[in-house]
This record gives C-alpha cells, sequence and structure tokens, in this order.
C-alpha cells in the first residue's frame, strides 16, 4: 500500500561548490584524526599543495516527509522513496520536511592522496578531514541560513543497525542527481563511497540534538562527527538491535 503524501523528489536543491581549505590547522580548530606532532608537521608540508587542487563541496535536497506505522512496522516516505526503519520513523515523525545531504572532499583530494608516499598517506588524510568538515560546516551554515532552523540532527546509513549501510542505495537515489554532479558514486554492492573521504544522511529538524554518530560504538572512527556519549542522546528503545 502506498502512502497518501502527495511529494517530489525535491523541492529545493542546492550545491555549495565555493568551499576552501582553512590556511592553517589552527584556524581548523580541530580536532584531528591520526594528530601528533609528526603528522602535523607532515600535514603542514603538503597543505599548499593541496589547497591548489582542493575542491570540497556539499549539497542537500528539501524532501517532504511521512511517517507511518503499521502496527510492528516502520515506514516513512522521503519524497518518492519509502523506507523501513525504526530510528528513521521515531527521529522524522511529526515533521514535513527533511534535508538529505551529501558532503565531499572531492575527487581531487582523493586522487592526489593516491599518488603518496604511505608515510605522507595519513599526514594527507589530516587535510582531507579537514575538506569534509568545512563542507559539513558550510552546509549546516547555509541549511541554518535559508530556514532558520535553530537545532539540527542528523542520520546516516550505516551508523546504527536500524539504519544499515545498505541505505546508502535509496539514499543517493533520493539525492540524484547530485551524487554525479559532486563526484560521489558508490562502490558497488559494498555501499562506501568514492571518494572515501565523504559523508551523506539526513539532516532534520530537532528539539533534543540527535546524532547518530554518538551513540556508535567505533570510538577510534576518523569520520567521528561527535564524541560518544548515552546522555543527550539515549538509544531509542529498539534502536541497537
Amino acid at each position: 500500500m502506498e502512502l497518501d503524501i502527495i511529494a517530489t523528489d525535491e523541492i529545493e536543491l542546492e550545491i555549495i561548490d565555493d568551499i576552501e581549505l582553512p590556511t592553517n590547522f589552527d584556524a581548523f580548530g580541530g580536532p584531528f584524526p591520526y594528530d601528533t606532532k609528526h603528522v602535523r608537521r607532515v600535514a603542514g608540508s603538503l597543505l599548499a599543495e593541496a589547497m591548489a587542487i582542493a575542491k570540497p563541496r556539499a549539497a542537500f535536497k528539501l524532501s517532504l516527509v511521512k511517517v507511518e506505522e503499521l502496527g510492528s512496522g516502520h515506514r516513512v516516505q522521503i519524497g518518492p522513496i519509502t523506507l523501513e526503519s525504526q530510528v528513521l520513523t521515531d527521529n522524522l515523525k511529526d515533521l514535513g520536511r527533511v534535508f538529505p545531504f551529501l558532503c565531499t572532499e572531492g575527487p581531487e583530494l582523493a586522487n592526489w592522496s593516491a599518488t603518496l608516499s604511505p608515510r605522507d598517506k595519513t599526514a594527507a588524510f589530516v587535510i582531507r578531514y579537514m575538506a569534509l568538515k568545512e563542507a559539513e560546516r558550510r552546509l549546516e551554515a547555509r541549511l541554518t541560513e535559508l530556514y532558520g532552523l535553530s537545532n539540527l540532527g542528523a542520520m546516516s546509513p550505516g551508523v546504527l543497525p536500524a539504519w544499515p549501510l545498505t541505505g546508502q542505495k535509496d539514499l543517493f537515489q533520493l539525492l540524484s542527481p547530485l551524487p554525479s554532479q559532486l563526484g560521489v558514486c558508490l562502490k558497488g554492492e559494498s555501499f562506501w563511497m568514492s571518494p572515501d573521504v565523504s559523508s551523506s544522511g539526513l539532516f532534520f529538524e530537532t528539539e533534543v540534538g540527535f546524532h547518530n554518530c554518538r551513540l556508535c560504538p567505533l570510538d577510534t572512527c576518523p569520520l567521528r562527527r561527535f564524541g560518544r556519549d548515552h546522555v543527550e542522546n539515549v538509544p531509542i528503545q529498539g534502536l541497537l538491535g
């Protein structure tokens, strides 16, 4: 049975492609993955070269959303895509809109990093991480500016079992044609993104500041957006099962 929502797959969309890297690590503010004096020194020697080619970018769609609970099932329709996930329905119920997003370092930095020595690749990852974080920062600022959002929550496929990494397939379909315009694709049936240093998911308005990154048990993940906690983001019933 189709949900009785009248929706298009996009209401508004925007690409942000004028993002520049910070000129130094102090300007970025950190924290950094693999943060040691040696890594910072090597990364500092590579930064000017990276800045000359870096083209991080970000994009979002404003989409209509409707949630329906069917007995023990949970279903949410975002534009033309229907998803079944309790974490999605619990966080998106009572909302009329959601912002599917995609941020990336860009293929330029990824291709550049592939040419470096193994020693330099670790330091280059710090720069690639900076590029992604700048893209995310610009995207969140733009959403706040356009829609007056005071508090953004975020969910991403693959962080929690309740929305596994296979959800990338539906998310990329929802985001189309933005992934190809940003130079991002999925790596076959693995559903990992290429370039590797990219992020995707849903931004939404929230009063409790839910970010599923704060519930993820992978404390050493280099792309962690927030520290892990168990207070502000209490696990939703059934979230981890």
